[in-house]
């Protein structure tokens, strides 16, 4: 059933990212970078159809880096490509839905980022200048981010010769909406936030927690810097609507404690009891 659920999310992602290319970006224009802003490029100028300069392009980057990624990561991503020229097969003779400025540049990244962002947390990829930025990672340790931003540095710099500087310059705001709604699709709305409490008083700082906000915490081992003093710190996770009424029960009980807060994008795992009793449990 997840495999399923996988290749369903797979297929609908595919879908959007072909509709954002042939119903917005490319009547328009307009670019994103990486492989679909070549394919774009390159119907402009001569003609060939997106979804065969799309295809053309990225298997052989799949193949090329495909030993780096996986057998999973491969044939997903071949399945995510294969719906992708299809769906843009099927919409080119269709019109463009809109020829506005803003809407083209709000609508063209929202419906990217949303497509790239569902089939990359489905375990794929519709791009092969992502997977090329892996191989050269992994064959010359460049960091990823690094030759993703050299590549489409060139990439939209080109689209400004191929269209004009006007378009390139609403492409990087394209660019730059699909990259924000790609990590909003991968990181959720529920981010977490991990919380670390200093307080004279943990044991009752923590009780209190427990019973009126039913989180689990953990009791760390601490020492004071300057006194030196040994003391309890307590540690939990909770998610960004509780963290204010967490901050209000923890200065309820005491005033002078220090919270400090910070957003966490992945939790994983069951805590059925705190670290601290546990180990209590075990005579440590």
């Amino acid at each position: 059933m997840k495999k399923l659920i996988d290749y369903l999310i797979l297929t609908v992602g595919a879908i959007i990212v072909a509709a954002g290319l042939e119903l917005i970006l490319a009547p328009n224009s307009l670019v994103d970078g990486g492989v679909t802003a070549l394919a774009i490029m390159g119907n402009y100028l001569f003609g060939v159809p997106i979804w065969l300069i799309y295809f053309a392009l990225n298997i052989p980057a799949l193949l090329f880096c495909g030993k780096y990624m996986g057998k999973r990561f491969v044939i997903r991503t071949l399945y995510a490509n294969a719906v992708t020229s299809i769906a843009l097969s099927l919409l080119a003779p269709m019109q463009a839905i809109t020829s506005s400025e803003v809407l083209i540049v709000l609508y063209g990244g929202l419906m990217l980022g949303l497509g790239v962002g569902l089939v990359v947390k489905a375990g794929g990829a519709v791009d092969g200048t992502e997977m090329i930025a892996v191989w050269a990672q992994r064959k010359f340790h460049i960091p990823i981010s690094t030759f993703l931003l050299a590549v489409n540095a060139v990439i939209l710099t080109g689209a400004a010769f191929v269209f004009s500087l006007e378009q390139a310059m609403f492409s990087v705001a394209v660019f730059y909406i699909v990259s924000k709604l790609i990590d909003f699709v991968l990181d959720g709305l529920n981010q977490g936030k991990s919380v670390m409490i200093i307080s004279d008083a943990p044991h009752e700082v923590g009780a209190k927690l427990i019973e009126e906000l039913d989180v689990q915490i953990t009791y760390l081992y601490g020492q004071g810097g300057y006194t030196g003093d040994e003391r309890l710190l307590i540690y939990c996770i909770t998610n960004r609507f509780m963290y204010p009424k967490l901050k209000e029960v923890v200065m309820s009980v005491d005033s002078s404690a220090v919270i400090e807060a910070s957003y966490v994008t992945e939790t994983a795992g069951v805590k059925k009891q705190n670290f601290f009793e546990v180990n209590r449990e075990n005579g440590k």
